[in-house]
């Protein structure tokens, strides 16, 4: 199956007179973003180490873009951005992490992130990311698809891993008993794409049926290390356990080929929301899974 043309950007068109903020409190992080960005013809409209300045700068620079560490002297890069998005919704925000953790993979999403990097990524992988955001796409590390899966594929399994990203969302669709035609509307592609997707799933897992695959995929999900973590995981319903891991698979997909409209991110996060409610909720009583619409 060929792979997704990457979006295309010009710096000189899309770029013109606001550019990449970039905010880190180590100035060595910050001098190789930007030489990575401008050697690439991304232009740098400022930089600081600090929250309290970027909040008083940033508004008025207007960048295209913001990229930020998560873990700030004087604040969190999940705050930062909330508050960058409160005063000015065209200003696209990317979080800079070392940790690909899922506690910081909803909070970037809720915060209303365009999606994080990591600092284990090489460069090419990086520019990837951030070509993708300033093109008006999500763009989330691939590093992050392996904490969603659940510690059940370090310990236990690692056949997981072997999926591509586009595989994983099929798989977890899977596992919430979903068949190739609603597989495919949630996915935005072909049901002859979903198939085929389907059959790959099923032959890197080892598995004859698509029930087989749909009870492994629930058990990873269900598996928790720390029950009182007080995580979306200690859900005793693992099909909201699966409704939520969806959500976010969902909210950090690439397979959009067009940038996603503010409607449709809107629904994406108002999902991953309302399935996060219902796990807490689980613990008192009964629950009816989110509506998807």
């Amino acid at each position: 199956m060929a792979m997704m043309a990457e979006p295309k950007i010009h710096p000189q068109h899309s770029l013109a007179g606001r550019g990449v903020y970039l905010l880190d409190d180590h100035e060595v992080v910050r001098r190789g973003l930007r030489h990575l960005l401008e050697s690439d013809g991304l232009s740098i409209a400022g930089e600081s180490g600090s929250a309290h300045r970027a909040f008083r700068r940033i508004p008025a620079l207007r960048p295209e873009l913001v990229i930020l560490d998560d873990d700030l002297p004087d604040g969190s890069g999940a705050d930062v951005c909330r508050a960058i998005a409160a005063a000015d919704p065209t200003i696209r925000c990317l979080l800079m992490t070392g940790d690909a953790d899922e506690a910081l993979l909803i909070n970037s999403i809720l915060a209303g992130a365009w999606g994080c990097l990591s600092k284990q990524d090489g460069s090419s992988e990086q520019l990837r990311l951030i070509r993708r955001a300033l093109a008006g796409h999500t763009a989330y590390s691939g590093r992050f698809q392996t904490p969603l899966v659940g510690p059940a594929t370090q310990s236990l399994d690692r056949r997981l891993l072997t999926l591509t990203r586009q595989e994983m969302n099929t798989a977890i669709r899977l596992g919430r008993g979903l068949t190739n035609r609603q597989i495919s509307q949630e996915m935005s592609l072909a049901e002859k794409t979903v198939k085929n997707l389907t059959s790959t799933v099923l032959r890197k897992l080892g598995m004859a049926s698509r029930t087989q695959a749909a009870v492994f995929i629930t058990r990873a999900l269900n598996s928790s290390e720390d029950p009182a973590d007080g995580g979306y995981r200690f859900s005793p319903s693992p099909a909201l356990i699966a409704e939520v891991t969806a959500a976010l698979l969902t909210c950090t997909s690439e397979s959009y080929t067009v940038p996603p409209t503010d409607e449709v991110r809107a629904r994406d996060v108002r999902r991953l929301t309302d399935a996060l409610t219902a796990t807490r909720t689980d613990r008192m009583g009964p629950h009816l899974l989110p509506g998807r619409t």
